[in-house]
C-alpha cells in the first residue's frame, strides 16, 4: 500500500512544472506599464479548465482610461501584442509608438502549473513579494482537488517603491453552479519588505471617514451587508494616482461579481492623511 502511495506522490510531482519570468515597470508620459515576461511558459486556461487559452506573458497598461491587461506573444527574442502597438525585446526594452523605454526591474515572477486527471491548478506569484498569511495556497489535495484552480498576483499600481497588486483566489468544481472567485488587495513597500496597512497612511478611526464609507458602500450595494454602520476600514485596498480603492466581500458570498468596491479621490483623502 505505502509502494502505490509513493508512486502516485511520485507521479503528481512529476506534472508540477515551475517557470520563471521577470516583472518589468515602465513609466511613460501617458499611462504605466507592468510587463510580466516568460522565455518558455506556455498558454495557460485564465477562467476554465478546457477553454480560454491565454499568454503567460501580458502588460498590465494604466492609463486615464484604466486598467487594462493585453497578453503578450514571444516571437523568437521578443514579445509583442496582438495590435503590434507594444513590443519588448530580449534586453527588455519596450517599444511603443516609435519610442523606446528602458523599464525598472521589480523582479522574478513564478507560474507554477500542475495537470493531473482530475483538474489543473495554477499559482503566479511576484517573488520578491514577502510571505504572508492571508495569502492563499492551493486547496490541500488530500482533501480533493478541483476541476480547475487558480492563485494569481497582478501588480495594479507603483509609486514611491510602493506596489499595489490583486491576488485572485478563483475556482470550480464539476457538478458547481457557478465558478467562486476571492479577490484580495495589497499594497507592499519594496524598500521596507512590509505590507502596508491603511491605518498607517490614515486616520480610518475618524467618524467622518467612517460615514464617508458607509455611505460609499450604501450607495453601491446596500443590501450586500448585514451590518453596514459597524463595518470598518480593512487592509484590503489599493492606492492608484492618489486614489484608495477598498473592497469588502458581501456576507452571502463572495461569487465572481459580488467583489464590493468603492473609491475615495485625493480631495477626499487630504484631511484624514497621517
Amino acid at each position: 500500500m505505502k509502494f502505490f502511495l509513493l508512486v502516485f506522490c511520485f507521479v503528481n510531482l512529476a506534472l508540477a512544472k515551475v517557470y520563471k519570468g521577470e516583472l518589468h515597470f515602465y513609466h511613460l508620459q501617458d499611462k504605466e506599464i507592468f510587463a510580466i515576461v516568460y522565455d518558455n511558459a506556455p498558454m495557460t486556461p485564465l477562467f476554465d479548465r478546457d477553454k480560454n487559452q491565454t499568454s503567460s506573458s501580458f502588460l498590465i497598461v494604466d492609463d486615464i482610461n484604466g486598467n487594462l491587461e493585453i497578453p503578450l506573444v514571444k516571437i523568437n527574442d521578443f514579445w509583442q501584442d496582438e495590435r503590434k502597438k507594444y513590443k519588448i525585446n530580449s534586453s527588455k526594452m519596450l517599444t511603443y509608438d516609435n519610442k523606446n523605454f528602458q523599464g525598472e526591474n521589480l523582479g522574478t515572477t513564478t507560474l507554477e502549473l500542475v495537470e493531473t486527471q482530475d483538474g489543473i491548478r495554477i499559482k503566479r506569484s511576484l517573488d520578491f513579494i514577502g510571505f504572508n498569511d492571508d495569502f492563499k495556497e492551493f486547496h490541500p489535495v488530500h482533501k480533493g482537488v478541483f476541476s480547475f484552480e487558480q492563485i494569481r498576483q497582478k501588480p495594479i499600481f507603483l509609486q514611491d517603491e510602493k506596489i499595489s497588486f490583486e491576488e485572485w483566489y478563483y475556482f470550480y468544481e464539476d457538478g458547481m453552479s457557478r465558478a467562486i472567485l476571492e479577490l484580495n488587495n495589497f499594497v507592499y513597500d519594496i524598500n521596507a519588505h512590509a505590507f502596508v496597512k491603511l491605518n498607517d497612511l490614515y486616520n480610518t478611526e475618524n467618524q467622518k471617514f467612517q460615514n464617508l464609507l458607509h455611505e460609499k458602500l450604501k450607495n453601491t450595494c446596500d443590501e450586500c451587508f448585514e451590518d453596514l454602520q459597524n463595518l470598518q476600514f480593512n487592509n484590503n485596498f489599493l492606492l492608484n494616482n492618489g486614489k484608495l480603492k477598498i473592497c469588502y466581500l458581501p456576507f452571502e458570498g463572495h461569487f465572481l461579481d459580488e467583489n464590493i468596491c468603492v473609491e475615495f479621490n485625493e480631495d477626499e483623502l487630504k484631511e484624514f492623511k497621517k
